[in-house]
Parts: structure tokens; sequence; C-alpha cells
């Protein structure tokens, strides 16, 4: 069961000091000496309290707003097609429910606040938490008092509600597709190992490779020009790799250029394929064999958690895995 978090009561019991002192000095009223406000912005710090756990029990009425939390940043929810259509079954579904949406990235490495400011000033009544954002930060969020929900990512052995994709089984399946056209050689591409997605997949990729009895090879995403030739070293070895697979479309396709563009023949002398189904992937030559995932469903399923876990504080933990659709193209084919 998750620990209490703090409240204003036992910062001021710390901080030997009332309650309205503790309120007036987070909320900068009142003529409260400087060394109590280090004293009470100190305890807080030490106790992991924010304004945020406090102001849900003692405010009348909410904000009717939701935080949208992306990890580092928002820019890539823009720059990301897989995420703008998370966000349009997001916008739908809170639009409809009456909620106002704000939307702001958080990178750790660049913040010194240890969460971001809508969440410590109690200006949100839950938080969606999408990207490949570190465990600990989940951690830090998930004792801030506030409803929270991990959308297409996860936290496991947290009681924290998520909504997610189902890459292992996705992976066991590909595995499978490549197996069965006769590959017995493969290669699994992955970009950032504290991503849970990018976890979970190569969990199911390197699960099915030994069930099967097959040869496996991985590999990190060391920029285009190392990987592709890290690749074509694997191709022309003595045990050559006959497909690779991607952790998503994006990385997919850029790697397949470069590999194009050094001489090598897709998918004759390499199968490819990626994850995700962003438009680009059936647009590229040849099209990517891909995973497809309902984007839009995703982020219609994720504002119905937290929409829940608001009016229904104390219900039980959800975790709901998103199942995704094997898409053929020409990028793969028998070796």
């Amino acid at each position: 069961m998750q620990p209490k978090p703090p409240n204003i009561k036992d910062v001021a019991r710390e901080a030997e000091c009332s309650i309205a002192t503790v309120s007036c000095v987070l909320n900068n009223r009142g003529r409260i000496g400087k060394s109590t406000q280090k004293r009470v912005r100190g305890i807080c710090k030490k106790l992991g309290y924010f304004p945020s756990a406090a102001g849900r029990s003692l405010r009348s009425q909410k904000t009717d707003s939701i935080g949208i939390l992306f990890y580092p940043s928002c820019a890539h929810i823009f720059s990301n097609l897989f995420y703008s259509d998370i966000m349009a079954g997001l916008e739908e579904c809170l639009t409809a429910a009456n909620q106002n949406l704000l939307l702001a990235g958080y990178d750790i490495s660049t913040q010194h606040e240890e969460l971001p400011k809508f969440i410590r000033e109690g200006s949100v009544d839950g938080v969606i938490l999408m990207g490949g954002c570190p465990d600990s930060f989940k951690k830090k969020l998930s004792a801030a008092g506030l409803p929270i929900l991990l959308l297409d990512t996860e936290l496991p052995g947290i009681p924290i509600d998520s909504v997610t994709t189902d890459g292992f089984h996705a992976m066991v399946e590909m595995v499978g597709h490549l197996q069965e056209l006769g590959h017995r050689n493969l290669l699994m591409v992955q970009e950032n190992p504290e991503n849970y997605n990018e976890t979970t997949r190569l969990l199911g990729f390197e699960t099915e490779n030994r069930r099967l009895g097959l040869e496996y090879k991985t590999i990190r995403y060391a920029g285009l020009e190392q990987t592709a030739d890290e690749i074509i070293n694997l191709i022309n070895s003595d045990h050559p790799i006959t497909a690779a697979c991607f952790v998503n479309d994006d990385l997919a396709a850029q790697v397949m250029g470069k590999l194009q563009s050094k001489g090598i023949c897709i998918p004759d002398q390499l199968s490819i394929t990626g994850f995700d189904n962003i438009r680009f992937s059936q647009d590229s030559f040849p099209p990517i064999t891909t995973f497809h995932t309902d984007r839009k469903q995703l982020g219609i399923e994720g504002a119905k958690a937290i929409l829940r876990r608001i009016q229904e504080p104390s219900s039980p933990v959800r975790k709901l895995l998103f199942p995704s659709t094997l898409i053929k193209r020409d990028s793969v084919k028998s070796p």
C-alpha cells in the first residue's frame, strides 16, 4: 500500500509553527521572517510536501484542469506523429468532460525544482505523464498526492493507473512471423534503455528468440553512421543477420535510408521491421512492416482513466494493456 503523503499539519509540527504560518509562507502572504520562511521551505522539501497535496483536502472546489506532462519536452508531442494522435484522443474526451488541458514539458536534468510548478502550486486536479521518463521521476510524481496516470508508459510494482501498448506480445508475434519466413539470425536495435516501451519490446524479442532457439543480437542506436556500419558488419559476418527489428518506425526509417545509401538492398539483403505504424512507414521505400495501435483510442482510454481516478480516488488501480496489430509490408521477405 502506498504511504500517505505528508500534509500541512506535519510541516507545521516539525517547523514548530502554526498551520497559518506555513500557509502564509507557501503562498507568499503576510509578514513572515526570513529565517521562518527558510525553515518552513526546508522542512517541506525534507518531507516531500507540496501545496498541491494539502490543497486536495482543503480546497472546496476543483480546478477542472488536468496537467499533461511530457518528458523531457512537449516539443516532442508536436514533432512525433505517434503522440499527436494520442493528444487528439485526450483532447476530445477531456474537453467533452469540461476539463481544461495544461500541457507542459519537464526535463529533470535542467530543472532546479523536483516537480513542475503547476503541480507544486496545485493548479490541476490530476496529471497525465507521457514520454520516456526515468522511473525515479515517476516515483516522485506518485508521492505528490495527486491523481496520476501513466500513459504509454508504466512503473511496475507501483500502484499507479496506466494505459499502455502491449509491446511484449507484439514482439513475440513479430519474431514468430520472421521465423515462419525462414529467418534464423535476428537483430534488434534499441534507442533508450530507460524507456519502458522499448524495454518491454526488447524483452518480448529476446524471450521468443530463446524459445524458438534462434540466434539473435541486440545493439543500441549510436547515431546513423555508426549504427549503419555496425549493421553492415553483422550482415557481412560469418553468421549474417537477415532481419533487423527496430523499437519504432522513426528509427527504422532513418537507419534503412542510411543503409540504402551505403548500397544495402532492403529487403533482399536485410529485412527491416518497425513499431507504431506512423504515416511515413507506409510511404517509405519499401513500406515498413510494423505494428498498428489505435493511438487516438489510447488517448481516449487514458482520459477516461484519469477522470475516474479524480472522481473515485479510492478505486482499485487499473493497468490497461492495448493490443497491437501486425501490418505486413514490403520491407520483409524470406532470406
